[in-house]
C-alpha cells in the first residue's frame, strides 16, 4: 500500500513538473516570438529603449553658460551649426569654434571643428547610438548649445555601413525628454542617434551620367560634351554602371538616374536633382565629358561652399594607384585635379552667390542655394531640403585625343580608384 501511493506521488511530480515544462515553453515561444524584431525597430528611436532611470541622472537640465545659435545646415552626412542664420553674414562666429559632443549614457567625449564650410562640422556618419549633449568654445569656456525658438529637425538617415544605417534626431526644445520626465530650462540641443536596418527606399549614392539633359529654356535636349572621338551620353552610362556595380560591393544602395533613352533635366519634379532627392541620398555623383581641348586627363569639380575632402580623398588615391589627373586645382588646399566649380555673375559683371553647375548647384539643398537662381525656379521646392554631397568627374576631354585614348584604356581602373576614394572619405 506503502509503494503505490509512492509511486502515485512521483506520477502526480511528473505530471506538475511536465505542465510546468510546457508552460514555461509556452511563455518562452511567446516571448521569442512577440520580441521586437529588426523592422519594429524602425519605428523606434533610442530613446524609446534607454534607461530611463539613467537618463534622468544624468541629464543636466540647466546650465551656467550656455551658448545661442540660430540655424543649422545638413550637406551629405554633416550637420553644420552657425550663431546667424545660414549666409546672413560672411564669416559666422562659429567659424574656428570646436563642437563638443557628450554622450550623456557613458560620457563619451566626441568633439568636431566648424571652419564655415557645409562638409565641416559634425560627422554624423561616426557617431554611435547615444543621446547626445552638444557644447561649444567661447573665449575657452565651454557653453551649453541652445537655440532661441524650439524644433525637431526632419530624421537624416546615414549611408549603410555593415548592413545598417543610423537614423539621426536633432533636436532643440525645452519639451524633448518631457516623455522621460525630464524638464530642461531652455531648448538644449541634442542629437539622438538610432542604429538599425536601412529602409528599402532609401539609397545611399546616386548617379548621373551626364548627356541627354532637357534644356528647359529652348525646349531642346542638350546632347552634351559629344563628338566624333566620345560620344558623353552613352560613356557616361557605361562608367555608371561600372562605378554602380562596384559601389555594391561595399554593400550601399545605389541608383542611376537615366535609363539609356530617357533625357531627365535639372529642373522639375522629374528632373535629376528631384530623383536624387526623393532617393533621399547621401552623395551625387555626376560623371560627364569636358569640351576644354587642353584637358589631357580626368579632374573633378566640387562646390565652393565644401572643403573639397571628398575629391581630395579621390585624388589621393588615384595617385597612390598610378593614375593621371589634370595638373591643376583652385588652391594650395586642392589636390592635383581638384577645382572648384565657379559662381555665376550678374549681368553687369558681379559674382553671385550660385554655383554654375547644377550637378553641384541644384544638389546640395539649402546649403547651395538649390532652387533659387536664375528663371528656371524649378526645384524651389527642395531649397530647404537636406544637401547632398556632390561631386562632378570630368572623365575625360571630348575634344583632346589624349583624354580619350588614356580613359578608354584606364576606364577599369578609374571606375575602381573612385570608388575607393568614396568609400576611404565616407568610411564604409
Amino acid at each position: 500500500m506503502k509503494k503505490v501511493r509512492m509511486k502515485k506521488k512521483r506520477n502526480l511530480r511528473t505530471m506538475i513538473t511536465g505542465i510546468v515544462t510546457v508552460a514555461v515553453a509556452v511563455v518562452c515561444a511567446f516571448l521569442y516570438a512577440s520580441r521586437p524584431t529588426e523592422l519594429d525597430k524602425l519605428s523606434q528611436s533610442y530613446l524609446d529603449t534607454v534607461d530611463v532611470e539613467k537618463l534622468q541622472q544624468k541629464v543636466e537640465t540647466s546650465f551656467e553658460s550656455s551658448y545661442q545659435l540660430k540655424d543649422y545646415v545638413v550637406y551629405g552626412e554633416t550637420l553644420s551649426l552657425y550663431k546667424d542664420r545660414y549666409g546672413s553674414v560672411k564669416t559666422d562666429k562659429m567659424q574656428g569654434n570646436n563642437i563638443v559632443l557628450r554622450n550623456v549614457m557613458n560620457d563619451s567625449i566626441t568633439s568636431f571643428t566648424f571652419n564655415g564650410k557645409v562638409d565641416s562640422g559634425i560627422d554624423l556618419g561616426s557617431l554611435k547610438e547615444g543621446v547626445y549633449e552638444l557644447y561649444t568654445y567661447n573665449h575657452y569656456e565651454k557653453e551649453r548649445i541652445y537655440f532661441d525658438k524650439a524644433f525637431k529637425a526632419k530624421t537624416i538617415t546615414t549611408m549603410r555601413r555593415n548592413k545598417k544605417v543610423k537614423d539621426i534626431t536633432f533636436i532643440a526644445d525645452k519639451d524633448a525628454l518631457k516623455d522621460q520626465e525630464i524638464q530642461l530650462t531652455k531648448n538644449y540641443a541634442f542629437i539622438v542617434v538610432t542604429k538599425h536596418i536601412p529602409k528599402s527606399n532609401v539609397y545611399d549614392v546616386v548617379i548621373d551620367p551626364c548627356g541627354n539633359a532637357m534644356n528647359y529654356s529652348s525646349n531642346s535636349v542638350d546632347i552634351g560634351a559629344s563628338t566624333e572621338i566620345l560620344d558623353e551620353p552613352t560613356t557616361s552610362l557605361v562608367l555608371a554602371k561600372k562605378v554602380k556595380k562596384e559601389l555594391e560591393k561595399y554593400g550601399l544602395k545605389v541608383k542611376i538616374l537615366r535609363n539609356e533613352n530617357e533625357t531627365p533635366g535639372y529642373y522639375g519634379a522629374d528632373g535629376r536633382p528631384a530623383r536624387a532627392y526623393k532617393a533621399k541620398a547621401k552623395l551625387y555623383l555626376a560623371l560627364g565629358a569636358s569640351q576644354d581641348e587642353n584637358v589631357y586627363a580626368p579632374y573633378m569639380l566640387t562646390s565652393p561652399y565644401t572643403n573639397s575632402g571628398l575629391a581630395n580623398t579621390i585624388s589621393y588615391v588615384m595617385n597612390k594607384k598610378g593614375l593621371t589627373l589634370y595638373a591643376a586645382r583652385t588652391n594650395t588646399t586642392q589636390n592635383m585635379g581638384v577645382l572648384n566649380d565657379s559662381f555665376v555673375e550678374d549681368g553687369d559683371g558681379k559674382v553671385e552667390k550660385y554655383e554654375f553647375y547644377p550637378q553641384l548647384r541644384e544638389t546640395g539643398g539649402r546649403a547651395t542655394y538649390t532652387g533659387l537662381y536664375g528663371s528656371e525656379m524649378k526645384n524651389e521646392g527642395y531649397k530647404n531640403s537636406y544637401g547632398m554631397y556632390g561631386l562632378y568627374f570630368a572623365y575625360a576631354s571630348a575634344t583632346n585625343s589624349e583624354s580619350v585614348t588614356y580613359y578608354k584604356d584606364n576606364e577599369n581602373a578609374l571606375a575602381k580608384a573612385l570608388v575607393s576614394g568614396i568609400i576611404a572619405y565616407f568610411e564604409v
